[in-house]
């Protein structure tokens, strides 16, 4: 199974683009996110790809990061995601800001996306937000919720979100305060603090 290729970029276009490896030209759809990360055509370029095979189409994927590949087969997994919109929503936002909404349950930004109604945002909600929340929390995600697992390790992050929990706030309301924030160096107890002080503006 093809994990990554790296070539020259022969063509690029909105429906995606053209790589050439040694003798062969293949042809990956990507985000509009890759799509904007990556060079010029003649350029050479590495993607993750991602081989979808079904009954009626055969389609090469291709992503500038990992973590987009790797977001891009979560979704795929919901029920009535299929390839074609889980890469429209990663076109819309990145993966990061995608995780975001799904672990907050912001329903606007995803009813946003041509192509996702309220019921398959609920649904994305209801089968992604539990498993995205821990990863965000403690595995270093993006937009600001890593610093969360950095601010002092896993450990201190760890103990203080228990501490919040046990107050009352749900992983939610904690995600929704740390987001976008760098917490440096800070301990438990100044992760707690910073945590009330920042959810009693809501």
């Amino acid at each position: 199974m093809l994990d990554f290729i790296e070539g020259e970029i022969v063509a690029k276009g909105p429906q995606g683009l053209v790589l050439r490896a040694g003798d062969f030209g293949f042809s990956l759809k990507v985000s509009n996110q890759t799509l904007s990360a990556l060079p010029q055509a003649g350029s050479r370029a590495l993607l993750y790809t991602d081989l979808q095979l079904r009954e009626d189409d055969i389609s090469l994927y291709g992503f500038s990061t990992e973590e987009e590949r790797s977001f891009f087969t979560l979704l795929t997994q919901v029920s009535g995601v299929g390839p074609k919109l889980a890469l429209a929503m990663l076109s819309a936002y990145p993966a990061p800001t995608l995780k975001k909404a799904l672990v907050t349950g912001d329903l606007s930004s995803l009813t946003s996306i041509s192509g996702i109604g309220k019921k398959t945002a609920q649904r994305l909600i209801l089968e992604l937000k539990d498993k995205l929340d821990k990863e965000m929390l403690f595995a270093g995600g993006g937009d600001g919720f890593g610093a969360v697992a950095a601010g002092g390790g896993e450990g201190d992050a760890g103990q203080a979100i228990e501490a919040l929990e046990a107050l009352g706030y749900t992983r939610s309301e904690i995600m929704k305060a740390f987001a976008g924030m760098d917490l440096g160096d800070m301990g438990v107890e100044d992760i707690i603090k910073l945590g009330l002080k920042q959810m009693a503006k809501y």
